[in-house]
C-alpha cells in the first residue's frame, strides 16, 4: 500500500492581508485557519502529516499543533513557497507519496484528501491533481519520483509549472463535483468564509 505523507504550508508572509494577524492566525469557527487545515489533515488516513511554519512559526505552531503533527519550521521562508515545499519534502523523505496541502484553504475536507490517498491506492498515478468541474486546484498528490523532481522547481508556483510541463498522461484529475475550495488571501476571502466555519459557542 505504500506510506502516504501529507505536508501544510503554513509559512507565508500573507501580504495580501491586512491587519495585525497573518492569515493563517486569523479565528476560524473555534479555532484559526491553519488549525482548520491541521484538523482536516490529522482526521484523514494521512499516515504523517508535517506543518512547514515560517513567520511567526512560534504562534503558527501551536495554533496548528495537535495530536500527531510534526512542525518543521522553513528559515527561508522569505524566499518564497519552493522553499518551504522544500522543507516540508526533506521531512518526508521516505514516503511513497506526498498530498500537499495550504494552509489557507478550509475549504479542502478531509473527505477530499482521502479521495486522493484512495487513488493513490488504487492507481499509483505519477502525480494527481483536484479538478474542481474542469478548473485544476490544490490539493495535489505526488508520488516519491515526482516529489523529488519537482523540488527541483524554481519561482512561484514552482510546482504547478513543473506538473503542467509534465508529458501527457503522467499526471491525473481527480475530479469532485463543486466549486473550486476558497484560497484565503483577502479581506474580502475571509468574511467569505465566515459561514461557512460559524465560532463556537
Amino acid at each position: 500500500m505504500g506510506v502516504v505523507g501529507g505536508i501544510i504550508l503554513a509559512a507565508g508572509l500573507s501580504e495580501r492581508m491586512s491587519g495585525a494577524l497573518p492569515k493563517q492566525l486569523l479565528p476560524v469557527g473555534d479555532t484559526t485557519l491553519v488549525g482548520v487545515a491541521v484538523r482536516h489533515a490529522e482526521a484523514s488516513l494521512l499516515d504523517r502529516v508535517v506543518l512547514v511554519t515560517g513567520y511567526r512559526a512560534g504562534e503558527v505552531a501551536e495554533a496548528g499543533s495537535r495530536g500527531r503533527t510534526e512542525v518543521v519550521h522553513n528559515p527561508e521562508y522569505r524566499s518564497g513557497n519552493m522553499s518551504s515545499f522544500r522543507a516540508g519534502a526533506a521531512s518526508l523523505e521516505g514516503c511513497d507519496a506526498v498530498v500537499v496541502l495550504l494552509a489557507d484553504m478550509p475549504g479542502v475536507t478531509t473527505a477530499m484528501i482521502d479521495r486522493l490517498i484512495a487513488e493513490w491506492h488504487e492507481h499509483e498515478p505519477w502525480a494527481a491533481v483536484s479538478s474542481y468541474r474542469g478548473e485544476l486546484a490544490h490539493p495535489l498528490l505526488l508520488s516519491a519520483e515526482a516529489m523529488g523532481a519537482a523540488t527541483e522547481a524554481q519561482g512561484a508556483k514552482g510546482v504547478w509549472r513543473f506538473l503542467e510541463a509534465a508529458p501527457s498522461g503522467r499526471v491525473r484529475h481527480v475530479a469532485f463535483d463543486r466549486h473550486v475550495p476558497l484560497d484565503v488571501n483577502t479581506v474580502a476571502d475571509y468574511d467569505l468564509i465566515a459561514g461557512e466555519f460559524p465560532a463556537s459557542g
